[in-house]
């Protein structure tokens, strides 16, 4: 039995947005006509010259970079208050992934943990997080737009991004929540498109396990001389026929941008485009230490599980530069829609979900006067979300307890509407040469307004009772819930000598509840009553950036608080701790014109600061597990990554890289562990001509047995496969 749905015209109205945005723009370029001489185009041609050659090595050694993301302003990184890694075009292009976390091993603290095929689960400055609520402690973004709606994440979401063809990628480590709000907690991660001098070129690989990819990109300027008009458009595609039995997947990325000019403004469109069709492969659960035994390494105990994910995002920035003030309107839509197999339940049934979202970012910078600037701005977002979970076939296990709770039929269909509203501003202030300091307050309100078309309750979907207490699937009734949240950030940073400087920070951060925290329920909790997620961070860091020479280290100490557990009633509330603390080191040294070094390498300690509550909560129980100072699951206290170029000549170059990972706790009770591993890869790229490159890379270059992720659960040792030694060649032709 369902309800019947209530009618939505949300987009009626909010559909204008973009309308009333480029709208108001003769109206602002008015009132800044002063200083129309002053064009964002003088400006954006600087940027795009410095963020060309960004990280580049030249004869005299590295070139300073220009930042984005630590505060949606441009820093040199250099004065950076704060620590964010900037991996550049060609670090990019040299490491040719085929999946994210093979970049993002050049930055500190960073472990994407690879799952099958393009899944994964993200961990910056934190344990490798699990469940519904863990994509919330992580912001991902694309040309500054989250790639997933607050409260609408995915574990798996950096699949949607174009990171093949980015210009660059931005790790932000730790709290951020003062520059973009919730979900900033551990960390930010953008990426960028492609610039418009990228050029033209089309490239075609292919590899193990009948890998294959096509990539090609065309920018319509490609020296850079004019960018009244500018475009490009950047095209990735690949197959692969996966290393376990039944998987592999084919998976589609469009990336389209388009500059222009109208009168002083500035507007600059992008549209992505992405599509993912896999068929996913489970843990290996053959016992301990099953990933060493290479004749078990294919088992695939789940060959009919598949994810199909679709996404879509447009937006257009709007920009008017003057002599002392800077405009940034930037509307926004967002599409997200998958489904996937739940092979990892009992009874397996079908997860559908997937959101559509409108949004507006409004930013305004003023110089008001040679050492203080001031911005401040809005986001506005709204969204419309749906979840569906069906099975089609009785639960048929061993056990008569889980056949009769988990029961044939529909057993989750909901919708969410949801509103999101910031207000934030920051000062910058520059009182001499030595000394900088910034102060950044933001408010943020969320609200959801919930939608069950089921029956409430745990019934089954035809109102009929599950045996042993009730069905596991709980509907609760339809609710609205609110939350609101202040953020702040605090540095400050002191120029030791031209080329170094110290700097201090202080924030508070937040994530707010996911949807599937408060309305997907089990056993019979008909309301979660949870509030969101609290860390505060303190941090110090040294940066010396002499011209051939880049080493940062900084140290970080933070404190989650009020997480949101599920207890062994499978009840979701708040009342988890945590301690994160570590240091962190990045060096970039060139030494001459053939050889240059890069490292990064953390060491952290993340640790359970509390004894959580673990089951009897609706009856008012205490029953506790006895966790504090137990570290936490999937934490590895040292990872570390060095790389070595050597470019002998024009023609050539070569990349070694050594990848280390520590050993680490598989169960929160610290009673199984992972022995971790160290990876060597070989990359060499060969010049034919001007237009022909070829290039070879070999990953796992010694053929080590490994686990990309290790777990434990159900008295059971369970492992991602690590690949063996695999190869991967292509050609590239640049016009």
């Amino acid at each position: 039995m369902t309800k019947p749905r209530r009618a939505n015209g949300r987009f009626h109205y909010l559909t204008l947005l973009p309308t009333i945005a480029v709208a108001s723009l003769p109206l602002m370029a008015q009132e800044q006509a002063l200083a129309q001489e002053q064009t964002l185009a003088v400006a954006n041609q600087a940027t795009i010259s410095a963020n060309k050659q960004a990280n580049n090595t030249t004869n005299e050694g590295l070139t300073e970079i220009i930042v984005t993301t630590a505060n949606r302003a441009q820093v040199l990184h250099s004065q950076l208050i704060g620590n964010t890694d900037y991996l550049n075009e060609a670090v990019i292009e040299t490491t040719n992934a085929e999946h994210l976390n093979q970049l993002l091993a050049s930055s500190a603290g960073t472990w994407l943990s690879r799952g099958n095929g393009q899944e994964s689960l993200l961990s910056i400055r934190s344990p490798v997080l699990t469940g519904p609520g863990s994509c919330a402690e992580f912001l991902t973004l694309q040309d500054g737009i989250a790639l997933r709606a607050s409260g609408f994440c995915n574990v798996n979401q950096l699949f949607d991004s174009h990171f093949e063809q980015a210009s660059s990628v931005e790790v932000v480590k730790g709290v951020n929540s003062a520059h973009y709000g919730s979900n900033a907690i551990h960390g930010v991660i953008s990426i960028n498109s492609p610039t418009y001098q990228a050029g033209k070129r089309v490239a075609l690989e292919y590899g193990a396990n009948d890998y294959r990819r096509v990539k090609a990109l065309f920018s319509s300027d490609n020296n850079g001389e004019n960018q009244d008009d500018a475009f490009n458009l950047a095209l990735t595609a690949s197959k692969s026929g996966g290393f376990q039995d039944s998987s592999g997947y084919e998976q589609q990325k469009l990336s389209a941008n388009y500059l222009h000019h109208i009168n002083d403004w500035q507007i600059d469109h992008k549209f992505t485009l992405s599509h993912l069709n896999q068929q996913t492969a489970g843990f290996l659960q053959q016992g301990e230490n099953s990933y060493r035994n290479r004749q078990l390494l294919r088992i695939n105990e789940f060959p009919d599980a598949y994810r199909n994910a679709f996404s879509a995002r447009y937006l257009s920035r709007i920009s008017l530069q003057t002599e002392n003030s800077q405009w940034q309107i930037t509307p926004y839509l967002r599409s997200n829609h998958m489904d996937f197999l739940l092979h990892f339940l009992p009874g397996t049934p079908v997860e559908e979900n997937g959101h559509d979202s409108i949004g507006l970012q409004v930013q305004y910078q003023r110089d008001l006067n040679e050492q203080l600037t001031w911005r401040s701005g809005v986001d506005l977002e709204a969204t419309d979300g749906y979840l569906r979970q069906f099975q089609a076939e009785p639960t048929q296990t061993g056990s008569a307890f889980l056949n009769a709770v988990l029961p044939q039929g529909q057993q989750y269909d909901y919708d969410i509407q949801s509103e999101n509203a910031a207000f934030y501003s920051s000062v910058d202030w520059q009182p001499n040469d030595k000394w900088r300091t910034n102060i950044a307050l933001r408010f943020d309100t969320i609200s959801y307004d919930y939608d069950n078309h089921l029956l409430d309750g745990n019934t089954r979907d035809d109102g009929t009772e599950c045996g042993f207490g009730g069905c596991r699937y709980t509907r609760p009734a339809d609710r609205q819930d609110n939350f609101n949240d202040w953020s702040y950030s605090l540095g400050v940073s002191y120029q030791v000598a031209s080329s170094s400087l110290l700097y201090l920070s202080l924030d508070k951060g937040f994530r707010a509840p996911h949807t599937s925290e408060l309305y997907r329920l089990q056993n019979g909790q008909q309301i979660a009553d949870i509030d969101g997620v609290n860390a505060k961070q303190a941090e110090l860091g040294y940066r010396l950036t002499q011209h051939n020479i880049f080493i940062e280290a900084n140290t970080f100490y933070l404190i989650k608080t009020d997480g949101i557990l599920q207890t062994s009633d499978r009840e979701y509330i708040n009342g988890l701790d945590t301690t994160h603390k570590g240091v962190e080191l990045s060096a970039n040294w060139q030494f001459n014109d053939q050889w240059q070094w890069l490292t990064n390498a953390s060491w952290t300690e993340h640790k359970y600061d509390n004894n959580p509550v673990n089951g009897n909560t609706s009856t008012g129980g205490d029953n506790v597990t006895l966790l504090e100072g137990n570290f936490v699951d999937t934490a590895p206290k040292l990872i570390a990554s060095t790389s070595l170029n050597w470019q002998p000549n024009e023609q050539l170059s070569v990349n070694i890289q050594w990848q280390y990972l520590d050993d680490y706790f598989l169960n929160p009770q610290n009673t199984e562990r992972y022995s971790g591993h160290d990876l060597t890869h070989l990359r060499l790229h060969y010049k034919i001509s001007k237009q022909w490159k070829l290039s070879l890379r070999v990953n796992n270059l010694f053929d080590q047995r490994y686990a990309e992720r290790a777990d434990f659960a159900f008295g059971n040792h369970r492992y991602f496969v690590g690949l063996p030694r695999n190869s991967y060649i292509e050609a590239s032709y640049q016009f």
